[in-house]
């Protein structure tokens, strides 16, 4: 049977084929590589599988070699496909946004010519599928677009830049930008329920998070002229009411041609996101090597 397996910096995830679901706690052994990599040995190999995909945080190369993750350094450097060398099934390796665009277009937009998830939890990740297959690039890092610059001089970013998108909208943004405006030092969670509960901070604090995510919205849009636009990751599930003006607002800052090509729609996949896109992408390899 087939699975697909979402590393993360707090948890792995695993998507089976028939519908199980596994969540494993693996925060305590990020800093410690060797015990990190076994444990991902451990639940990749756990089960006996046909075939594995695997989704992970950064900048990782078409064959599976994690250069940077800049939300989990401990994987820089990995290479996936010499970690399971002596592996006796198939496996496939992706950026996690961008395996997880291609679960989206597999599992609930089939019909999307050009379709942009925008992810948005610990980081902020992109991904671009274009006439059913994901758009990699040369090197296999495309759509980094958390990593572009919305404010020259800005707010410093995991990556080592200034300005990035990501350090506005991620959960470290939103806590970043919630003392800023004279409140606390709380979770990302947190500073979501008292927005919905009315605080006028939290709401402020929101209401600046949404302005730099429409801002790079746009900019998918007039870069890459989509008629399908995703938002999910965590954080996003989390606060999807307090963006349900996302798809008006993103069509009023847009011009009007791309504008009205895009439809904005929010992720179903829930936290197993990245799994249910590294399950699509084995799914697909398999397809394709048996014809």
């Amino acid at each position: 049977m087939l699975k697909g397996v979402d590393i993360g910096g707090t948890f792995i995830k695993v998507l089976w084929e028939d519908g199980s679901r596994e969540k494993h706690f693996i925060k305590n052994l990020k800093d410690n590589r060797e015990r990190f990599l076994e444990k991902i040995k451990e639940i990749v190999e756990e089960g006996d599988p046909t075939g594995v995909g695997i989704a992970v945080a950064g900048f990782t190369s078409r064959s599976g070699k994690v250069f940077k993750s800049p939300n989990i350094p401990v994987l820089d450097g990995v290479d996936f496909q010499e970690l399971f060398r002596d592996r006796d099934f198939d496996i496939v390796v992706g950026n996690d946004v961008t395996v997880a665009s291609f679960g989206e277009w597999f599992f609930d937009h089939r019909e999307s010519e050009v379709l942009i998830l925008i992810a948005v939890g610990t980081g902020l990740g992109g991904g671009l599928v274009i006439g059913g297959a994901p758009f990699l690039g040369v090197c296999g890092s495309a759509m980094e677009v958390g990593h572009h610059i919305v404010q020259k001089g800005g707010y410093p970013c995991n990556c080592g830049r200034h300005g990035c998108w990501e350090a506005y909208c991620s959960s470290y943004g939103l806590q970043r930008i919630y003392a800023e405006l004279g409140g606390e030092t709380l979770k990302d969670y947190e500073i979501v329920e008292r927005a919905k509960g009315g605080e006028r901070t939290a709401l402020s604090a929101v209401e600046r998070f949404k302005e730099y995510l429409y801002l790079g919205l746009m900019n998918m849009v007039h870069i890459f002229n989509p008629d399908t636009l995703v938002l999910g990751g965590g954080l996003i599930e989390s606060m999807e009411e307090l963006l349900s003006d996302a798809g008006d607002k993103v069509r009023e800052l847009s011009e009007d041609l791309p504008a009205s090509c895009v439809s904005v729609h929010f992720s179903r996949a829930g936290e197993f996101l990245g799994a249910r896109g590294a399950l699509a992408f084995i799914k697909s390899y398999k397809t394709d090597i048996n014809g």
